[in-house]
């Protein structure tokens, strides 16, 4: 799937939840400790070749409907260096229609990337 070009609304962190947020080189990733210090939500990204891809976006079912695969989304388009690069994602069949939502264009049912170094 693509993004389209719109910037994502902002999301507010639920009371008690902290988010971290990590980088280095062209990997990301992204997580949500609920207030007891479980992990919420995670997600990975790679900026590589002109392309942004976003990567195993999870929230757990315990801390779902809270906005917190937005806010982890939101927190690894923060870290893109390049705001031109197109972004991409593989979602699941659940995950293309809440993508679907969000303004995200189906590329191909199914695609597979390999980024070198």
């Amino acid at each position: 799937m693509i993004a389209d070009d719109r910037d994502p609304s902002p999301t507010p962190l639920p009371e008690g939840y902290r988010l971290q947020c990590d980088r280095s080189g062209p990997r990301m990733a992204a997580r949500v400790d609920a207030p007891d210090g479980t992990l919420a939500a995670s997600g990975y990204a790679a900026e590589a070749m002109g392309v942004f891809i976003y990567d195993r976006i999870e929230t757990a079912p315990e801390h779902r409907r809270k906005g917190l695969g937005r806010i982890i989304m939101n927190a690894l388009k923060a870290q893109r260096k390049s705001t031109s690069a197109p972004e991409l994602l593989v979602a699941t069949e659940d995950g293309r229609r809440l993508y679907a939502s969000l303004g995200w264009t189906i590329l191909s049912p199914y695609s597979t990337a390999v980024i070198a170094g």
